[in-house]
């Protein structure tokens, strides 16, 4: 009798057994397509899901904001403005941009720069995938990426690749007009309270301006910032002078009002320190390796009077930026001295988490008698920045100028460019 119930208990075991692993599986396979999905879980659940150890909870980060930046510390790089980009994307298709840009990236690195700055986003238009920003016209019915194709071959050339941003910068009205009204830029055009406010028309400028007055403002540009860092593999994030369009009062008059504050450049540059380092910190929380830097204008007094820009402060305060790469476009007799403003520059370079880069007007050597007239003066100016106690690298801009020149100024800067890729390589 006792044997009998042995044989009947067994198949019962059995059943149970396999019911239980079968529970397992299943619920195993459902944690992987919730993360799959992207599903947004709060922490309890995640820790149900997943277990409580730092390497499952790292497995539901997203893959780019996970990425190693490339950076070096001496940066040998070169802008490549979306004037430059609208050659290569306007009316091509995917192979043939992947074959000119291509061809342009194996040009820079064989000159022996190492680092790119990727105009992006030059008229709150995107040359990437964005679900802030319209796409840019320049691709037409074309629905490839370029940043990711540019990201992709510049990483095999050990070129670091930093996103170029205009930060307030719009279009004309007739293309915000025609834009998705799903778009902010776009709502707050077409919202009487904020057409006139967040969003600005400026005299003698065809272009709309975005008020960084406003917190609404500030966050689109961090948010754009962090949309970049969370999709793509980018170094860095880069933006350049344009910041304040004006200096007419009736700019932001109601926000100023509004503000209670006396001093209008004061809050002015209050408006933009809050943005820069909103910029800095949002782009950090995704990637602490992300570098983020701005190039302003060379002149200092032009940064404060013209664009608010509080440069002396990047310059010396954690917590603003990772580099700064002025825009020193002067010639050894200018007006603004080349070799005096870079020593202002490096006298205000004070702290030493923030690296000096020299931006050069390259430019310049088809264009300005100064420059026309001293061949290998770009390399002249790369060698004396190179002197300064806080160097850290040099920019040229920009990529068209140095690489693609027309044929009656060939001659003229090929000549430059053998001296600035001699003095690169040094």
């Amino acid at each position: 009798m006792n044997r009998k119930r042995k044989i009947n208990i067994l198949p019962l075991l059995m059943i149970l057994l396999l019911f239980l692993c079968s529970c397992k599986k299943n619920m195993h396979m459902e944690t992987f397509e919730v993360r799959n999905e992207g599903v947004s879980l709060n922490e309890d659940i995640r820790k149900q899901i997943s277990g409580n150890s730092s390497e499952s909870e790292q497995n539901t980060q997203n893959n780019e904001s996970k990425y190693k930046p490339l950076n070096y510390d001496e940066q040998k790089a070169i802008w490549f403005s979306y004037i430059d980009l609208a050659e290569f994307i306007s009316g091509k298709s995917k192979s043939e941009f992947k074959a000119s840009i291509s061809a342009a990236l194996e040009n820079v690195s064989k000159a022996g720069f190492n680092t790119v700055y990727i105009h992006v986003r030059a008229f709150e238009d995107a040359f990437y995938k964005s679900e802030l920003f319209p796409k840019t016209s320049y691709l037409g019915t074309h629905t490839y990426d370029p940043l990711r194709i540019i990201i992709s071959k510049a990483h095999k050339l050990n070129l670091s690749v930093h996103a170029w941003i205009n930060p307030f910068r719009c279009s004309n009205v007739e293309t915000i007009e025609s834009i998705d009204e799903k778009y902010t830029i776009k709502k707050w055009y077409n919202d009487i309270e904020k057409n006139g406010t967040y969003i600005n028309s400026v005299d003698d400028d065809e272009h709309m301006w975005l008020n960084p007055a406003y917190e609404d403002v500030r966050q689109l540009v961090a948010d754009g910032a962090v949309e970049i860092v969370n999709n793509y593999k980018v170094d860095g994030i880069h933006f350049d002078d344009y910041f304040y369009p004006t200096t007419d009062k009736s700019f932001d008059k109601s926000a100023f009002e509004a503000s209670g504050e006396e001093n209008l450049s004061e809050w002015r540059i209050e408006n933009i320190n809050k943005m820069v380092k909103l910029v800095y910190e949002s782009i950090k929380q995704i990637n602490q390796e992300v570098v983020f830097g701005i190039s302003p204008q060379g002149n200092i007094e032009n940064d404060y009077q013209l664009q608010f820009a509080d440069v002396k402060t990047w310059c010396s305060k954690d917590g603003y930026v990772d580099y700064i790469t002025p825009q020193v476009y002067y010639g050894y007799s200018s007006t603004c001295p080349y070799l005096e403003t870079i020593k202002r520059w490096d006298k205000i370079k004070t702290n030493k988490n923030v690296n000096l880069v020299i931006g050069l007007a390259e430019y310049k050597v088809i264009s300005e008698d100064e420059y026309i007239n001293n061949k290998g003066i770009i390399a002249e100016q790369i060698k004396d920045a190179k002197e300064l106690s806080n160097y850290s690298g040099v920019a040229l801009y920009n990529y068209k100028n140095l690489f693609t020149a027309e044929d009656k100024f060939s001659e003229r800067v090929e000549a430059e460019y053998a001296s600035i890729i001699k003095e690169l390589s040094d």
